[in-house]
């Protein structure tokens, strides 16, 4: 392979660590999030898009039946996930929620636990430590997670002695030695997880890379309902083989039930439909855009749509393009490659790339004006200046609201 050609798949990583019943059969496993192939511990940045890259790890690279079998999955889900109304493509007969007690135990937290219950999937309270005006959350949850290193024996004891009452399974975790073990099994504990055990396991594999601008036009014809195709998804689809490798993976794996073959990019589609791929979008989003890359997202989208904004106030024709534009001139940033050498890769006319790289034409100097308001540059033309003014704040609103819908 030449030096200069960038590599078309990554390295994924996560942990696993078994969760045992008192006879030490396995019963489930805890999904960890892991930075890279080297790290031992999570070194969590964003709760979300950690979350995001275990499930996305398990349903497109991994296989969630290769990581727990026929096995419980346990993955801590942050507040904002568990709200998130686009869903999960997951296998909701082995998935467990597990809900950490930072989540904010109220009203809005208990609706969307029940949605997911009523859904099919387990909860598993994490951390937990009893209080009386959290009994509609017990009452919910299948499991409760107590940490025997953080609460002591004696608190441990107390807080088994509040649930005896209620219909859940206690797991005892940081169960570290032989004298842990044998103190939870003393009280009945059913269920345990820790060093005692066995550490969390690192599983790797390799996983092919997705444009993350491939991702947002994708998910941007998944939210305008209005003008939505199959023949617009699947041309947004098809020019990332990377994105295409990951569905045909995501249709192969046990949890679709998929028994035909797929042979064309429209077909997969069809098949996944609208609101899943939706889903698998969101999910795939979510992933890439940790920290800081849920920043640039957000930038990305209020000039791509202010270039849209600009281009319909001043009635220009093709004004999907201008959006596209928008998106692609801050494709370098994405990448970590030089833009001229990314947009050669893409299949795109030579006046439209010289449009964003060197902005020529209407579309170039549209991508100027846009680029010197958001930097509060100097627009010497009063009328340019009005209407980028009329149109940023609508961009910062549109861009918000689609935030908020992935």
């Amino acid at each position: 392979m030449a030096e200069n050609v960038p590599l078309a798949y990554a390295n994924i990583a996560l942990a696993r660590q078994p969760i045992v019943d008192n006879h030490l059969a396995v019963m489930g496993y805890e999904l960890f999030y892991r930075k890279n192939i080297m790290a031992t511990q999570a070194d969590i940045v964003d709760d979300v898009g950690s979350t995001a890259q275990v499930i996305a790890a398990s349903v497109f690279e991994i296989g969630m039946d290769n990581l727990v079998g026929t096995s419980k999955a346990f993955v801590n889900f942050p507040r904002a996930y568990i709200l998130s109304s686009s869903g999960m493509p997951i296998n909701k007969e082995n998935i467990v929620v597990e809900v950490q007690e930072s989540a904010g135990f109220d009203a809005v937290l208990l609706t969307s636990l029940r949605h997911w219950v009523k859904s099919g999937c387990s909860i598993a309270l994490d951390d937990f430590t009893f209080h009386s005006k959290l009994t509609p959350f017990i009452e919910l949850a299948d499991y409760i997670k107590l940490d025997l290193q953080l609460l002591g024996h004696d608190n441990f004891h107390k807080q088994i002695e509040s649930l005896r009452g209620f219909d859940v399974k206690i797991i005892a975790e940081k169960v570290e030695t032989w004298e842990d073990y044998q103190f939870c099994r003393l009280l009945g504990i059913e269920y345990f997880q820790g060093y005692f055990f066995e550490k969390p396991e690192l599983v790797s594999s390799k996983t092919s890379k997705v444009n993350s601008m491939t991702l947002l036009q994708l998910m941007s014809s998944l939210l305008n309902t209005s003008t939505l195709s199959v023949d617009e998804l699947e041309r947004i689809v098809s020019q990332d083989a990377g994105l295409v490798h990951k569905l045909l993976r995501y249709l192969n794996s046990p949890v679709t039930g998929l028994v035909a073959s797929v042979d064309s990019v429209r077909l997969a589609i069809m098949l996944i439909g609208m609101e899943k791929l939706k889903s698998l979008t969101n999910l795939l989003l979510m992933s890439e855009m940790v920290g800081e890359r849920h920043v640039l997202l957000e930038q990305i989208m209020v000039r791509a749509k202010h270039a849209e904004l600009f281009a319909e106030i001043r009635g220009y024709n093709n004004q999907d393009k201008y959006f596209l534009a928008g998106m692609l001139s801050m494709i370098d940033v994405c990448t970590g490659m030089k833009l001229d050498d990314v947009l050669g890769e893409l299949p795109l006319p030579s006046e439209f790339i010289n449009a964003i790289v060197h902005r020529s034409g209407r579309v170039g100097n549209t991508l100027d004006l846009v680029e010197n308001y958001s930097n509060e540059h100097t627009i010497k033309n009063p009328q340019d200046f009005d209407d980028l003014k009329a149109t940023y704040l609508v961009a910062i609103q549109w861009a918000d609201e689609f935030l908020v819908a992935v």
